[in-house]
């Protein structure tokens, strides 16, 4: 991923989506295998309905994975690295 720096308006609210559907995938399957319910924060929840992963490339959704790792809204989860969403090294993760 190139720095925020060179991106344009519409690939930072690109990344920005693709972020949010890799976390909503990862609620909504944390929320199938535990039963547990997840608070969702406003800052990646879209005005309309959760964008979808088939929208975006695997390599979008391993850097939108990646970010959210960094940022501390996913952990590693039980996933062997190359399983999950994006298939990156926090692929799978789970929410906390």
């Amino acid at each position: 991923m190139k720095p925020a720096s060179m991106m344009s308006q519409a690939e930072i609210n690109r990344f920005c989506r693709a972020a949010s559907a890799a976390y909503y995938a990862i609620v909504h399957e944390h929320t199938r295998r535990t039963g547990e319910c997840a608070l969702l924060p406003e800052l990646i929840c879209p005005d309309g309905p959760a964008p979808c992963l088939c929208e975006f490339s695997t390599q979008e959704i391993e850097e939108a994975e990646d970010f959210l790792f960094r940022m501390g809204m996913i952990g590693m989860g039980p996933y062997r690295p190359g399983e999950g969403l994006g298939g990156g090294p926090n692929a799978g993760s789970d929410l906390l």
